[in-house]
């Protein structure tokens, strides 16, 4: 009795420290804050991509809930009727093989997987083949540790983070990696899809409708790297961003348009950002016209972003200072540096970054 009152007791303090530990990593600074109300989920997709994959679940859901009821009924019933009776020792005869029923048990799993294969590989080839379309947005999608960049060579336009997109519109995403394998994944558009360096896999869709044209910005869905690719994989967001088609217009011309310094504390923001022009780009600056490819995001339209540090923290004064005291305190392994900014640097920098380069659409 004493020994299962320790064990209990000590069940009962080791879920009490768990969850002191769980509650202490809410508290800490790289806690991932989502703050969208559309959760990552493929049931009612909104593209073609979402609605041939939840065809082949629908398949498959039915065939399980088929074989489940198939052998929980007999077995319920089995074990109510062949009970062992009380007092009745006698010993269960024992059965040996049967090969008609041996027969039936190899070919009915066989025939099952089948009628999932068949509309699974249709899905497959389907999408596959699928051609880039003329009329399609074409955007290039890059994976780096631990954040996404999105090009559209049409438009002559690179940010982070947010991939926007107008409604109803052809998209054609050529996907790959500036460093280690990614995967990119907004459930609701579909189409898981890998990001490998020194290859390019195709990504095409219809965007979805949007839901709340009136809303400024546009509508939101998660999406999250879904291969396993360093120390702060789970800390790898991006957003799918869906405009009214003027609302998109408004974006695509709003983006390039350079930063707006008005106020000392920008100004002086603009000259430490000076430090920065070797990894990031503002464009309408002269960080824009450094040759090479840059291993940061663009900041162009950083202060009409949602989050940063790649969607971890909601973009807001307070947590781009902390990111900018130490990266890797919001994402470790992080290549940023800390750059030793003083606190009035650090105050500076923001008001010029989260100010100087809102944008309105």
């Amino acid at each position: 009795m004493r020994r299962k009152t320790g064990i209990t007791l000590g069940a009962v303090a080791w879920l009490a420290s768990a969850a002191a530990w769980a509650k202490k990593f809410d508290e800490m600074p790289y806690k991932i804050d989502g703050g969208f109300d559309v959760p990552m989920s493929t049931i009612a997709g909104l593209t073609e991509w979402t609605r041939d994959i939840n065809y082949v679940y629908l398949i498959t859901t039915v065939i399980v809930a088929v074989i489940f009821l198939a052998v929980a009924l007999p077995l319920i019933y089995t074990l109510y009727k062949f009970r062992a009776k009380e007092g009745d020792d006698t010993p269960p005869k024992q059965l040996h093989g049967n090969v008609i029923l041996e027969f039936l048990w190899t070919v009915i799993p066989a025939v099952l997987l089948i009628f999932i294969a068949v509309p699974t590989w249709k899905i497959i080839f389907k999408h596959d083949g699928l051609p880039a379309r003329a009329d399609a947005i074409k955007v290039h999608v890059v994976g780096h540790q631990w954040w996404w960049e999105f090009q559209y060579p049409d438009l002559g336009i690179t940010t982070a983070y947010e991939l926007h997109l107008p409604e109803n519109t052809p998209v054609d995403l050529s996907i790959t990696s500036a460093d280690v394998y990614h995967a990119f994944w907004i459930p609701k558009f579909g189409g898981k899809t890998s990001a490998i360096q020194g290859n390019i896999n195709r990504l095409s869709l219809t965007s979805p409708l949007a839901r709340l044209p009136e809303v400024a910005g546009g509508d939101y869905y998660q999406g999250q790297c879904v291969e396993l690719c360093g120390t702060s994989h789970a800390l790898m967001r991006h957003v799918g961003v869906v405009h009214t088609k003027e609302g998109f217009e408004r974006w695509v011309k709003a983006h390039n348009q350079p930063p707006k310094v008005e106020t000392a504390s920008q100004r002086e923001g603009e000259q430490v950002f000076a430090r920065c022009i070797a990894c990031h780009a503002i464009e309408g600056t002269p960080s824009a016209s450094i040759p090479g490819d840059k291993i940061g995001p663009n900041l162009s339209s950083f202060g009409s972003r949602s989050h940063l540090a790649g969607g971890t923290r909601k973009n807001t004064e307070e947590n781009l200072a902390i990111w900018l005291r130490n990266p890797q305190g919001l994402k470790p392994g992080v290549l940023m540096p800390n750059l030793a900014l003083t606190e009035p640097e650090i105050a500076a920098l923001t008001a010029y970054l989260r100010q100087s380069t809102y944008k309105t659409y």
